[in-house]
């Protein structure tokens, strides 16, 4: 498969230390770039460098205030992922044992 895969680049780019975690930290409004890192865990310049580009692929844009948020293809983006969300959410719950295909050993 070629790295110009689109999905692939979606994939590297969001993969990225804290791109997907910053994407979803967006997803219930526009924040500033220190609340963004605190909320993320990241050191801020790592966390606005990721910013930088994940702004230049278009999925988060800059609002009035100067605050991130997602841009009309980041939020098309969440619409698939958040059944995503809701599984991990279920998987969550599961204990260990419920976790392994039944004829496993």
């Amino acid at each position: 498969m070629p790295p110009t895969e689109p999905l692939l680049a979606l994939v590297e780019l969001l993969g990225r230390r804290y791109g997907w975690a910053l994407v979803w930290g967006l997803r219930f409004g526009a924040q500033p770039s220190a609340a963004l890192a605190r909320l993320v865990g990241a050191e801020e310049s790592v966390a606005t460098q990721r910013l930088r580009e994940l702004r230049a692929a278009g999925l988060i844009e800059i609002d009035e205030a100067g605050n991130y948020r997602l841009s009309t293809h980041g939020r098309r983006m969440l619409d698939p992922v958040e059944g995503l969300a809701a599984f991990a959410d279920d998987w969550s719950q599961l204990t260990p044992r419920q976790r392994v295909p039944r004829g496993s050993p």
